[in-house]
């Protein structure tokens, strides 16, 4: 890693940051996040989401979008796309896909949260455990990771050769040079790029990966490409769009 660029945050007593980039990848990260102790790290996401998560109206509502996300696992699962079984969301926030999955398409998908309560489906702790899930879901979370043992973590309760894996985060081609990007909230401290997105899911064992721009969700197969893409085929010509982005690989669909 080597330095790029610097932001100052007025907010929840930041001050400058300092961030690094990959020279290879050009994954990118906040080395003041990365040195926090846990208890001023946990301050800090506790502090931030206590406003996103529950203000009305303001920038960083995601209602939208869990809608989206919610209509685009149940048209994947509709279409076999994606495996029946024991699915979890992991990292859920208070389940908001889950209730949206169970209300307007009467799915069920189980949800667990370090850090909020999660209002519907919770499993406990004790019986989340490794390549026990068929699908697993992660949304806002990537940004948020400051070490790989987390990222390894998540993917591990994926089952292993069947499993599909979900993942909500902006990848860019490559992240901007610029103090004013709009991804540099205050609790974001790790930013992916294609082909760091690449890499990683080479390393965990997928194939191929579909993008929806408008769920702004990528799930990841370990499937052969082949039989992945003819069930994307189908569904894109029965409902009239190029709804799934599908690709061999990650699915690099922002350039």
């Amino acid at each position: 890693m080597e330095y790029f660029f610097s932001k100052n945050f007025n907010d929840f007593e930041l001050g400058k940051v300092d961030y690094f980039k990959c020279s290879f990848c050009g994954f990118s990260a906040s080395k003041n996040h990365f040195e926090m102790s846990s208890d001023d790290w946990e301050k800090l996401n506790n502090d931030f989401h206590s406003i996103s998560h529950y203000a009305e109206g303001n920038a960083n509502n995601r209602n939208q979008r869990y809608f989206n996300q919610a209509l685009m696992i149940s048209l994947m699962h509709t279409q076999e796309i994606i495996p029946n079984g024991a699915w979890l969301d992991w990292g859920c926030g208070v389940g908001a896909v889950s209730k949206l999955l169970n209300d307007y398409f009467n799915i069920q998908l189980g949800t667990y949260d370090k850090y909020f309560k999660p209002e519907i489906n919770e499993i406990d702790n004790s019986l989340i455990k490794e390549r026990s899930f068929d699908f697993v879901l992660n949304t806002c979370v990537f940004e948020h990771v400051r070490d790989r043992e987390t990222l390894d973590e998540i993917e591990s309760f994926v089952k292993k050769g069947t499993g599909c894996f979900a993942v909500h985060t902006l990848v860019p081609e490559k992240i901007p040079q610029d103090a004013n990007w709009m991804y540099l909230l205050p609790v974001h401290c790790a930013f992916h790029t294609n082909h760091s997105m690449g890499i990683l899911i080479k390393q965990w064992g997928y194939q191929c990966s579909v993008y929806n721009e408008n769920s702004k969700l990528w799930v990841f197969f370990q499937e052969e490409p082949n039989l992945v893409h003819e069930k994307v085929k189908i569904l894109n010509k029965k409902i009239g769009w190029n709804y799934l982005h599908f690709k061999p690989g990650f699915m690099d669909y922002w350039k």
